[in-house]
């Protein structure tokens, strides 16, 4: 979609106005940029403006010389400010509201743009703003949702990085549970030893008490048999 770019020039001067020095420069200064050089342009329009710092005419073109190089703020810094002057007619009020929402059309602030526009409207009504002012309202209802798009991206990302958070936090607390748990079986199984050789020594001790009574048993014994034999020998 070609996007109409209306800069106005105002030519309107008089012989009169010819002869002073500082519309010379204007002069100059518009037929550089009717050649495109809007550098030179921009530099005879400074001219003349220190010369005549409040000409409307030098101050418009100068802010048209700033557009066409790109300087979108600067021109638009211009713009805002010839607005405030009583000394604009409607028509040469309306061009500055379309220029301005040239600029912000540029530095794509659509709303702004759109604004402007309609400004301009109010004031002329014109088919190259009436066009402009449908494109701004097409890209700021796509930028519109573009950001809609945007921020529901945004939303999901944090619900899965919640998501992931939750779960990290989950799987952490699993982990130190896992941990407290092994910690204890190994306690545990660490008592486990020393309850085995505590019966373990008392299975033996009492293996012992009984292999000592069974040999004292056997010593009475073999002592009363000899007893026995002896008395019988007698």
């Amino acid at each position: 979609m070609r996007i109409i770019l209306n800069i106005a020039i105002l030519l309107s001067f008089s012989a009169t106005v010819f002869a002073q020095n500082p519309l010379r420069n204007f002069r100059e200064g518009n037929r550089q940029f009717q050649d495109g050089n809007y550098n030179a342009a921009e530099i005879l329009y400074r001219r003349g403006l220190e010369a005549d710092s409040n000409d409307v005419r030098g101050r418009y073109n100068l802010a048209n010389a700033l557009y066409k190089q790109g300087e979108y703020e600067k021109s638009a810094e211009i713009y805002n400010q010839l607005l405030n002057d009583k000394r604009l007619s409607k028509k040469q009020k309306a061009n500055v509201f379309h220029n301005l929402g040239n600029t912000s059309l540029r530095t794509e602030n659509y709303q702004d743009a759109v604004n402007a526009y309609k400004e301009a409207m109010k004031l002329n009504p014109h088919d190259d703003t009436r066009y402009n002012l449908a494109y701004a309202l097409q890209r700021m209802q796509q930028q519109q949702q573009e950001q809609q798009g945007q921020d529901q991206k945004n939303d999901q990302n944090q619900q899965q990085q919640n998501q992931q958070d939750q779960n990290q936090n989950q799987q952490q607390q699993q982990r130190q549970q896992n941990q407290d748990n092994n910690q204890q079986n190994q306690q545990q199984q660490g008592e486990r030893p020393d309850q085995m050789k505590k019966s373990d020594a008392e299975r033996m001790l009492n293996a012992m008490d009984r292999q000592e009574r069974n040999t004292l048993d056997k010593k009475k014994k073999i002592k009363v048999e000899q007893r026995g034999r002896a008395e019988k020998d007698w």
